[in-house]
């Protein structure tokens, strides 16, 4: 009898460690997010806001409910960028700061070629003219567009009509830019190649395993999310996998990172844990806004959720627009499963 109580005391004692090893583990830490808000105003769109902020002046694009690509410079009044018609797109617009100091929109035309546009000064309608890059990127969706951290240029990704990618780099040249001559085909992985790619994918560039690489990020054919990795030295895609979780998306997959936008870090050097902060997010079957967010550079993932605050439909494939230490996620509400905000309205929420 005594060593049966005896074994029952030891029992109950590694029993109460155990539970105590649980409770006090470390676990992952959970992003901050604050509330959703109306970002846009009155503005309707057909997609979600695509932003950058540059010496601290921000400028925000979008397509807007009559095809048309809106901006709108420090919170301003929204106007059509290039004038009324003068840049009508299927897709949503997308922006980035190239060269240094200057902004840079790109879209898809009506007729499937991209054509760029980049911000002067002032606060007036202050962009360049719209024009096109060369012929045959046969995009079927938005472009991809990030930096090489090995050359200083930008790449420049058309996913195509049957679900490939057609590729260039660009320079630039006293602080014009000089595009690429030719589109490159690429075989390296399969987008859904359907209407999902019209709103795009996402890809960013961050410092990889021993060099700093791209990340491309995708709904595949299957509706799941896959990542692909593509070498900067050399443009080849070392893997693509399918991003851990299961996630079934009826959208676009959009991605972003913090940390500094202009560069790679590697390990050791200021920011490079900022960097390594990825979130993605895309609108489920369900029809609401789902997110996953790594902060190992996407080796892990703590898994896909739904935004904090309630429900969030969306109509479009949802933005990331992200500053050293901030991602702002845009959506274009869908007033049909929620009057919280007006139907197409442009609605964003701060995460950290």
């Amino acid at each position: 009898m005594r060593t049966a109580l005896r074994r029952w005391h030891t029992a109950v004692i590694a029993m109460a460690a155990a539970l105590l090893l649980l409770i006090t583990a470390p676990t992952a830490a959970t992003a901050a997010e604050e509330n959703w808000q109306n970002l846009g105003g009155q503005a309707t769109a057909q997609s979600a806001l695509y932003s950058v902020v540059i010496g601290g002046n921000q400028y925000e694009v979008v397509r807007g409910s009559d095809s048309n690509v809106w901006f709108r410079y420090n919170g301003g009044a929204w106007q059509p960028l290039g004038g009324f018609a003068a840049a009508r797109t299927a897709s949503p617009p997308r922006i980035i700061e190239y060269p240094p100091g200057r902004a840079l929109v790109v879209i898809r035309g009506m007729n499937s070629e991209l054509f760029y546009s980049q911000a002067n000064a002032g606060s007036a309608n202050f962009w360049t003219s719209w024009s096109q890059l060369s012929t045959g990127a046969w995009a079927m969706g938005s472009p991809w567009l990030s930096l090489s951290e090995v050359t200083g240029r930008l790449r420049i990704d058309a996913p195509r009509y049957d679900g490939r990618i057609n590729y260039m780099y660009s320079d630039a040249q006293n602080g014009n830019l000089v595009p690429g001559r030719d589109w490159t085909y690429s075989q390296g992985f399969q987008l859904a190649g359907n209407s999902r790619d019209i709103e795009g994918q996402s890809q960013i560039a961050l410092w990889g395993y021993g060099y700093p690489e791209w990340q491309s990020y995708f709904t595949g054919p299957d509706n799941r999310v896959y990542r692909a990795r593509t070498d900067q030295r050399n443009g080849q895609v070392t893997s693509v996998g399918q991003v851990p979780g299961g996630a079934v998306c009826n959208s676009g997959v959009a991605a972003s990172r913090l940390g500094n936008p202009g560069r790679v870090v590697p390990p050791g050097a200021g920011g490079y844990a900022n960097q390594q902060r990825i979130l993605i997010t895309c609108i489920g079957s369900d029809g609401l806004t789902w997110i996953n967010i790594s902060s190992n550079g996407g080796d892990s993932w703590e898994g896909w959720r739904q935004t904090s605050g309630g429900a969030a439909p969306s109509s479009a494939t949802p933005a990331v627009n992200s500053t050293y230490d901030t991602w702002t996620l845009t959506i274009r509400w869908n007033g049909a499963r929620s009057t919280l905000f007006p139907n197409d309205a442009l609605v964003g929420k701060r995460i950290r």
